[in-house]
């Protein structure tokens, strides 16, 4: 029988308790879920409902509460969960601003400075008109981008480089004409943005597809196209991609949850298990396909892929617009 040293046998013993260990932590001290936009907004209201369901599913037993830092297209909220230590006790839902604000020089903040923990849910940017506008489909509105980006009005959100606007600079790029030349509108929010498109203020609007869900039901709205990998189910089945026309944009507007930079690998795993199995949850299924969403819930890996693969697409299009600074 051969014979091994007493400290091989510890080794060996703390490597395979290792995974376990790492399992076994959980919060046991208040959580904040960190906003970085005003109570009432719709990135504020995916965290609160997210909130909700893990208490109301008994996901989680610490006490929570979302803590509300807007400002600077999120800036604000994703610098003050990096001053939290790496303890699993602070975390936030980051979107498309942290990596938009990144490349305009609006923030000095990456997104691989937070810790990823999971995807959540995602939207695509579409493109809408009233529905008795002049343009009448998506190659309609390609030919007029093309021949003279500056007669199309633009309602784009509430920040220029936004996803929105990045979908038309990115389309109007590849109809062939000058992105730098569209008439892009700021508005405060989408009611704004689609009460100035039924008025005829501007042409068209380009936002997250979930947003156009009410307007089209109520048939005041047209949906022109949508920039995902394939045709939505639903309500969105009969709407083309930009792909289906020859446009290669695919622009994906995420939610997901992240933790400050220097998140220990025990904190992600926990998390990452409970934002899993809120996922799959009847009660999550049935508000994604009530709202028009898309199920694109991962884990930490899964969620860094979005985040480069968007920084390229994101990039690309603020660079047609001249509005990026790196």
């Amino acid at each position: 029988m051969k014979h091994f040293p007493l400290a091989a046998f510890v080794l060996a013993a703390a490597l395979a308790a290792a995974p376990a260990s790492a399992q076994q932590w959980k919060p046991t001290k208040h959580v904040e879920f960190i906003s970085g936009s005003a109570a009432g907004s719709a990135s504020d209201r995916v965290l609160r409902t997210i909130d909700k369901m893990l208490h109301d599913n008994k996901l989680i037993e610490a006490t929570t509460t979302v803590v509300n830092k807007p400002g600077a297209g999120g800036g604000i909220a994703w610098t003050y969960l990096n001053q939290q230590p790496g303890d699993g006790y602070h975390l936030s839902l980051i979107i498309g601003n942290i990596i938009t604000n990144e490349i305009t020089g609006r923030s000095q903040l990456s997104y691989r400075d937070v810790t990823c923990v999971a995807q959540m849910l995602s939207e695509y940017t579409a493109v809408g008109v009233r529905a008795d506008s002049p343009i009448r489909d998506a190659k309609d509105l390609l030919a007029r981008l093309k021949k003279d980006a500056s007669s199309v009005s633009a309602a784009i959100g509430t920040a220029f480089g936004g996803s929105g606007h990045i979908q038309l600079a990115l389309a109007t790029k590849e109809a062939g004409g000058s992105a730098k030349a569209l008439k892009a509108v700021v508005f405060p929010g989408f009611g704004q943005g689609v009460a100035a498109v039924y008025g005829g203020h501007v042409d068209v609007i380009a936002n997250p597809h979930g947003s156009f869900l009410g307007p089209m039901q109520e048939g005041k709205l047209r949906v022109l196209a949508i920039a995902a990998p394939k045709r939505l189910p639903g309500p969105f089945a009969n709407v083309p991609t930009w792909d289906e026309l020859g446009i290669d944009v695919e622009l994906e507007a995420f939610r997901a949850m992240a933790g400050p930079k220097g998140m220990g690998a025990p904190q992600i795993a926990y998390w990452e298990s409970r934002f899993r199995e809120l996922t799959r949850t009847a009660e999550w299924k049935d508000m994604l396909a009530k709202r028009a969403w898309a199920d694109r819930s991962g884990g930490p890996d899964a969620c860094k892929a979005a985040l480069d693969k968007q920084y390229k697409v994101m990039r690309a299009g603020l660079q047609e617009l001249g509005l990026a600074k790196k």
